[in-house]
This record gives structure tokens, C-alpha cells and sequence, in this order.
């Protein structure tokens, strides 16, 4: 109270009494006392007592009735009496403008209890006995005395005779600090509750008045009596006024919440209608649960308001914004409720009916289920989307919720939640636009666990897509950057599940399954995919069979298809270690198709494996398979300084064969000279020659060459017989071929040697 207001109710108590409007103007709080209240006014005396007079009458206010006041406690003078009027009314108004006389307003005669317990009442007036403002006031009968609540005060609380409520302290306290007194105290109390149909006071917040506004419902929110009026006080201030600085997200979320969980779901949609005229929308686990309430209470008069407040978020930018609007018909509820017609009718005030009418409530649905683990009816949603030939790029939105859906952690960590929405979607063979986005969907998860090493999971998911005859490696994912992954990085990632999950057989399979697919012009790939798939193989041929392995190896990127990318050469120690490891562990046939192998790629052999393979296939008697790879090796260049030219009857050899290969050699010699041979008669000075060549070797080999020749020519079936002649110009050994010999093993092996050996 100012100090001007202070002064006027100490220093004027003797010249008269306040009226009731200007007491409460002035901030003093009106009392109802028992009057013959020994205890409490024995040592108050009467001077003390400050008295009210009558209630001002306000004018008229909008709706055209005035307020009928309170019974006057004493005969009013004729200038106020002419401005009173007297109307029976049973509800208050809501009056902004009171009139005043000014500080020149008479004081009224100070009046005894006596006298006022005698003085008659209108009609009118006694009507309006004992009813209380909104505000907490009371007018009563009997002289009313009042005690002055300064600042910083805290008054005790007061009881009211005729009423049965108790203000309390709190409540009292916390409206001084409010910044307008134009607000209901009782309606805005957290404990009380304003009663009447129409109340002088406001009921909503001021414009302007937002931070008052945020604070109550807050306020509200935490006392769940309160819930209702907290939806009131924030729809009915946002129905006039956009959002501003004191406007929190989290207290629209908590209210609407609050609401949800209380099952107020008329108040969630009121509260919801204002805040979308803002384009304010709750997250999308509100809408799910408000989803959810609504069908498990089974309140189906409720869905077409809710399927407009779903076109609403979707216009609004909630997070299942697509690029077509939908409603919520597909489920039996629904259409048992309303019909396509009637849906229709509804939304057309909001927007135009979408061509596709059953996308949002799949988003819905697919959500559901996944939070109810419902993997076999996520598959039907999804199914019956495929089924209404939806654009791609919704399509795709809704397979990549799906994706996101069946990554989650489900209760039961053995299972695969894809491997069963994959069998509800594949039960139609006919939807080849069901098995593309299925596909779509299960390289996302692929590179999903490739890339968290959930090795198992991948390749259970890589099983499901074969099972279900879904070409994966042809598809592209639906996150991120995987729309520019390759075909071969698909097939490496897939093979990988497998390898790392401990399935080696799997990881062949589905490399054959593709055909060890690399690049091609629809399905190009870079060099770190290159590099990738040749990790692979080389690990995976560390683990298989020998046979295996040569397979894993000779589709080492670069091998099969040419490609500047890659140097082959550097695959060659690769292919002589496993070669050594056949040699070693006697599988011969194995360790001549990697020589053939090699010698086609020009993949350099190491000599030494190689004649220890020559040797141990002659000693296996393989003597085929060692004819095989040694014409392999004469055709490929391998053996660069061996010449047999037809008719020359010369051969020469590098001193660094071994016995077998140098056996070999002369079988050559004998055939593709046969026709010199034959004619010689055995007495003829003429006769083969065999030259031992030189090489950059070491001496010691080159004298030991002489040596193995001999042993060579005991070789063959018959025998042949060779004799040391001399040394030539160039310090090179030379040897002659019995011509008798050589004519005989000729007449036991011509049908064979002749189509062995090229001539």
C-alpha cells in the first residue's frame, strides 16, 4: 500500500468509511468477524475500526446487463442513490471501466451495529446475501471490520462464516507478486476454484502476459487437480496470441503429456489445435501414444478429429511429414467407425484428400510395432503399402523407418526381427515392388552390422534375402551414403558376414552365387573396393581347402578381368606359397593347375617349387600331368633358353633343369625330330646333339648339369643311351643321342608323343 493509501486509511477513519471498490483498490484486506467475538475485539476499541460503505455500482458493461450490488449497510445519500440501479440478475459480468467520484468523494456517517442490524433491506438486495466475488470477497449484513494488511505483512488466514473454504497462506502470497490484480485470484488459485458462470475477473492471460502465463501452467501442470485449467490458460492465451520468448517447448510437451496420462483427451485436442495454428507439434512419440490411448480405450468417435490433428503435424513439419498428406482409415477399428466418404468430408476442411491415403497411418502403425515387437504385423503394413504402387521416394521414407525399426534392440537377443517381417512380405510372389524395397532394406542392415561387427546377425540377414530370392547385390541402401556403395563392396560385405561369423562355406557360396562379380559398365567400382575384395580373398584363402583356395585365388581382382587398377604381379608370391604348400602336402593335381594358372596371368614360378613338382609327379608316375604343365611351361616362354627347332637335330638346354625336366626335354627332342630320326641308320655319323647352355648360375650347377642329363636319359621308356663328345667354342658341354635308341622309344610311344608334343 502507498504511502498516500496509508494515510488516507489511518488519518479519514474519523471523518467516515471506504467503500468496498476503493478498499479493494487500495490493497486492504476485508475481513468477516463474528461480531460478538469477545476474544477477539476486548481490547480493540471502536474508534479503531475502520468501516466500509457501500458497494459502487459500475455501469453497464458489453453484454447489457448491470451487476445487481450488495445490500447497503446504511441509507445511501442522493447523489450516489441516483446513480444506483437495481437489476435481478443471476450471473456476474465481466466489468473493465469503474467509475470514480475522485478524492472528493463524501465520507458516509459512521454507523453503530445497532442501528445496522435494524435497517431494513430491499429485496433486491437480501437475493444477494453471502455470495462472494471472485476474488475472495465477501459482503455481508453486519458491519464489516477490517484490519489493513501492509506490505511485507503476511495477514492471517481468514474464515468465512457462511462459506467452507479456508484461504491459505501460500496461495495468498503468491498472487501479491502477480502483476495485474485484474486476474481471478480464485481461479488461478492451485487450491481453489472460481465458481462462478461469469467472473469479473480474467480467466486468461493478458496480451503480453506470457511469462504469467508459461509460469501458470507450469504451475498447474505439477497438480493434477489442476490439469484442466492449465490446458484452459494455455489454449485460451495461444488462441490470441503467437508464441514468444517465454514460450518453452518442454512445458508444451510436459502439459500435453500430463493430459495424455490423465486421459484428458478432449483437453489434449484443444491444447493441440491452438498450438498447430502455430505450427507447434508435439514429438512423434506423443502422437504414437495418443494413437495408442485412442485405440485401446477404443474411443473411435474420437478418430476423425484425431485424423485431422494428424494432417495438421504432417502440414505442421512433424517428423512423418511426407510429401503427401494422409489419414488414418486402414485399420478394422477405423473402418468399422467411418467409412472412406465420411473421411473425406472431414479432412477437406483442412486440405485437399491426398491420392494416397493410407501412408500416415502405416508410419503409425509401423511405429507401434515396433515398439510392441510386432515384426509380423510391420509386414503386413508394409506389404499393403507395396500394394497401392506408392511413389519411390515415400517408399522409400517408409523402408527406411522400417530399417530403423528392425535394427532396434529387441527383448529377445536370439532372434531376428527381419527374418520374420521378410516371410510375412515375401508371402506374395507376385509384388516384385514389396521384394526390391525388402531388399533395400536388408542392405541397410547389412552394412549396419558389417559396420558394428554384429557378424552373426549380418549373416542371418544375407540367408533371409537368399531365401527369399532377393538379388541384394543390385540394390542400393536406404541411409546415408549407401546408395554409393557397389555391387562388388555389397558382395564383399555379405561374403564378410560370413567369413567372420565362422562360416567359410557360406562365404564361397556367395561368391560363386555371384560369380565373384567385380566391375562391370552398369556396376562400376573404385579402387577401394578393389582393395577390399582382395583383402578378402587373401584372408579367406588362408582358412580354405587347397582346391579352395586356388579358386579364392585365381579371382583376385584383376586376375579374371584386366584392369589397370590393379598390378597383378603382386599376387605372385602368393601363388608360390600356395603352390610350396600343395608340394609339400602331396596334392599334385591341385599344385599343376596353380602353375598353369600362373603361367597363363605371366605370374612368375619359382623354379625351385617347380622342379620339385616335376619330381614328385614322375615319382607319382603322373607322368601326363608333368607333360602338361612342362609344355605349359614351353609355350608361355617359361623356359627361355631351350630350343628344339623341327630338323635341326639340335637340342639346347639351360643347365639349370632338373632330372625330370631334362627327361622331358629329350621326349620333345626324339618327337618333333622323328621324321629326321626315323631314316638314320645306326652306323650314320650324323647324329642328335644335346647342348648343355650356360646360365648366370653358378659354376657348381653348371657341372652338375652333365650329370643329371645322364640320369635323365634312363628316364624314359625304353631307355635312351647319350654319350659326352665334347666342349664347344663357348665352354658349353655337348652331348650325343644313340640314334638306335632314340629310334626305338619312337616306335613304342610315337601315338601318344605326336599328339603330346607340338611340332
Amino acid at each position: 500500500m502507498g504511502t498516500r493509501s496509508k494515510a488516507a486509511a489511518a488519518g479519514d477513519t474519523q471523518k467516515g468509511i471506504l467503500n468496498e471498490l476503493t478498499a479493494y483498490e487500495q490493497d486492504i484486506l476485508l475481513i468477516d468477524v463474528i461480531q460478538d467475538d469477545s476474544e477477539l475485539f476486548e481490547s480493540v476499541t471502536q474508534e479503531s475500526l475502520l468501516k466500509l460503505g457501500p458497494t459502487k455500482v459500475p455501469k453497464p458493461g458489453p453484454i447489457g446487463q448491470v451487476l445487481s450490488m450488495f445490500p447497503r449497510l446504511y441509507e445511501p445519500s442522493p447523489a450516489i442513490e441516483q446513480r444506483l440501479t437495481s437489476v435481478k440478475i443471476d450471473v456476474l459480468c465481466d466489468i473493465p471501466d469503474i467509475t470514480e467520484d475522485g478524492e472528493d468523494r463524501p465520507w458516509r456517517p459512521h454507523t453503530s451495529s445497532k442501528e445496522q442490524s435494524t435497517r431494513p433491506a430491499k429485496k433486491s438486495q437480501t437475493e444477494k446475501l453471502d455470495q462472494p466475488d471472485s476474488n475472495n470477497n465477501h459482503e455481508r449484513m453486519w458491519p464489516i471490520k477490517s484490519v489493513t494488511c501492509l506490505p511485507n505483512h503476511v495477514c492471517p488466514p481468514k474464515t468465512v462464516r457462511n462459506g467452507s473454504w479456508i484461504t491459505s497462506l501460500a496461495n495468498k502470497s503468491e498472487f501479491r507478486h502477480q502483476k495485474s490484480n485484474a486476474y481471478c485470484r480464485l481461479y488461478f488459485s492451485e487450491s481453489l476454484s472460481c465458481g462462478f458462470k461469469m467472473c469479473r475477473f480474467q480467466h486468461v492471460p493478458m496480451e503480453g502476459d506470457e511469462k504469467f502465463c508459461v509460469e501458470t501452467v507450469v504451475r498447474f501442470t505439477k497438480n493434477s487437480m489442476c490439469l484442466q485449467k492449465a490446458g484452459a490458460v494455455f489454449a485460451g492465451y495461444y488462441h490470441n496470441n503467437p508464441p514468444g520468448v517465454y514460450f518453452s517447448m518442454p512445458m508444451f510437451l510436459s502439459l500435453i503429456w500430463s493430459l495424455l496420462k490423465a486421459g484428458m483427451i478432449s483437453d489434449v485436442f484443444s491444447v493441440l489445435r491452438v498450438s498447430l495454428a502455430h505450427k507447434i507439434v508435439p514429438d512423434y512419440d506423443f502422437l504414437l501414444a495418443l494413437f495408442n490411448y485412442v485405440r485401446e480405450k477404443g474411443l473411435m468417435g474420437l478418430v476423425p478429429e484425431l485424423m485431422q490433428l494428424t494432417f495438421m503435424m504432417a502440414n505442421s513439419g512433424l517428423a512423418l511429414s511426407l510429401d503427401c498428406l494422409d489419414c488414418v482409415k486402414n485399420t478394422p477399428e477405423v473402418q468399422q467407425t467411418i467409412c472412406p466418404k465420411s473421411v473425406s468430408s472431414k479432412l477437406s476442411t483442412i486440405t485437399p484428400v491426398p491420392e494416397y491415403l493410407n501412408l500416415a497411418h502405416a508410419v503409425v502403425e509401423i511405429e507401434l510395432c515396433s515398439k510392441q515387437e510386432d515384426w509380423r504385423q510391420m509386414g503386413e503394413v508394409f506389404r499393403s503399402i507395396c500394394q497401392s504402387n506408392q511413389r519411390t521416394n515415400l517408399m522409400e521414407q517408409i523402408s527406411g523407418r522400417i530399417a530403423i525399426a528392425l535394427l532396434s534392440e529387441s527383448k529377445d537377443k536370439l532372434s531376428l526381427p527381419f527374418a520374420t517381417f521378410a516371410e510375412t512380405v515375401c508371402q506374395d510372389d507376385e509384388d516384385s515392388l514389396a521384394r526390391v524395397f525388402l531388399g533395400r532394406i536388408g542392405v541397410s542392415l547389412m552394412l549396419r552390422y558389417h559396420k558394428t561387427h554384429q557378424w552373426y546377425k549380418g549373416q542371418r540377414v544375407v540367408e533371409v534375402l537368399c531365401i527369399s530370392k532377393v538379388d541384394y547385390s543390385t540394390l542400393k541402401g536406404l541411409f546415408g551414403n549407401e546408395d554409393n556403395a557397389s555391387r562388388c563392396f555389397l558382395i564383399t560385405v555379405a561374403t564378410e558376414l560370413f567369413l567372420f561369423s565362422g562360416s567359410l562355406e557360406g562365404a564361397l557360396n556367395i561368391l560363386r552365387e555371384n560369380k565373384w562379380f567385380l566391375s562391370s559398365a552398369s556396376w562400376p567400382c573404385n579402387p577401394d573396393d578393389l582393395e577390399s575384395r582382395a583383402r578378402l580373398l587373401t584372408r579367406l584363402a588362408e582358412k580354405t581347402s587347397h582346391r579352395d583356395t586356388l579358386e579364392v585365388l585365381c579371382n583376385l581382382p584383376g586376375l579374371q578381368e584386366p584392369t589397370d587398377l590393379v598390378d597383378v604381379s603382386r599376387y605372385g608370391p602368393l601363388f608360390n606359397a600356395h603352390l610350396q604348400i600343395c608340394v609339400d602336402r602331396q596334392t599334385l593335381p591341385v599344385a599343376s593347375d596353380s602353375v598353369d594358372f600362373m603361367l597363363s596371368k605371366k605370374l612368375a614360378v619359382d623354379q625351385a617349387i617347380l622342379k620339385m613338382l616335376f619330381h614328385k609327379l614322375a615319382k607319382q608316375n603322373l607322368w601326363l600331368r608333368a607333360r602338361e604343365v612342362f609344355r605349359h611351361c614351353l609355350r608361355t616362354g617359361y623356359y627361355k633358353g631351350m630350343s628344339a627347332p623341327p630338323g635341326f637335330m639340335t637340342l639346347i638346354v639351360p643347365c639349370g633343369l632338373g632330372v625330370v625336366e631334362l627327361a622331358l626335354a629329350i621326349e620333345m627332342f626324339i618327337t618333333v625330330n622323328a621324321t629326321v630320326i626315323l631314316p638314320l641308320s645306326e652306323t650314320t655319323p650324323c647324329c642328335p646333339m644335346i647342348t648343355l647352355k650356360r646360365t648366370l648360375s653358378c659354376e657348381r650347377e653348371y657341372l652338375s648339369a652333365g650329370s643329371r642329363l645322364l640320369s635323365a636319359a634312363s628316364i624314359p621308356q625304353p631307355k635312351l643311351i647319350i654319350h659326352y663328345k665334347a666342349v664347344n667354342s663357348s665352354q658349353e658341354q655337348v652331348f650325343t643321342l644313340d640314334v638306335a635308341s632314340a629310334r626305338s622309344w619312337l616306335r613304342r610311344n610315337h601315338l601318344w608323343a605326336n599328339d603330346m608334343w607340338p611340332h
